[in-house]
This record gives C-alpha cells, structure tokens and sequence, in this order.
C-alpha cells in the first residue's frame, strides 16, 4: 500500500507502518519526521501511523515519551539526591530537578 500521487485516498491515518517500512518512491513527496530517504524511496524509521500534509509524510510514533505542561501533576522517582537538590525520573525525556 503505497502512497501515490494519483492516490485519491487522503485518509492515511489508519495505516500503521513498522521500521524499515518502504511509505514511498515517489519524487514529489518530502520526509518529514519519523522517515528516512534511501535511494529515493522514504522508509519509516518509527513504529507508528502515516501521516500526510501536502507533500509531506511522517510516522507519528505510536508510542511517545510524556511531555509535561504547566498545571500538570506529576510522580517521579527520586534517583540521586545531593546536598541542596534532587534528581526526578518523572518518565520525560530527561530528568527532572527540585532545588
């Protein structure tokens, strides 16, 4: 099931791609995240969903690191303490630190 430009299907969300998946070898479409382009073919570099805008595709990943914003509360993991702060694995991209 690739993406064509005669394609008259603009519902791709529903296709789920595994890494290394081939999306497309069409020259008129650009990568965007979670793809790579190898000999002109853009492959999924992600497990996750296709997704299209204009001419470019991506691969939301299906699973993603939790990205905190203000008012949220949260629960973390004290992993290192030091004289006047501590270290939070608060499951984010990178640890937290209360002073």
């Amino acid at each position: 099931m690739e993406i064509d430009s005669e394609t008259k299907n603009t519902d791709l969300t529903t296709r789920i791609v595994t890494p290394g998946s081939a999306i497309t070898s069409d020259p008129a479409f650009m990568r965007g995240h979670g793809t790579f382009n190898e000999n002109g073919t853009i492959y999924s570099s992600v497990a996750g969903v296709v997704e299209r805008i204009n001419k470019l595709v991506s691969v939301r990943s299906l699973k993603q690191r939790y990205g905190g914003e203000i008012g949220d509360i949260i629960v973390g993991r004290i992993t290192e303490v030091a004289s006047k702060r501590w270290r939070v694995d608060v499951n984010s991209r990178q640890d937290a630190m209360l002073l």
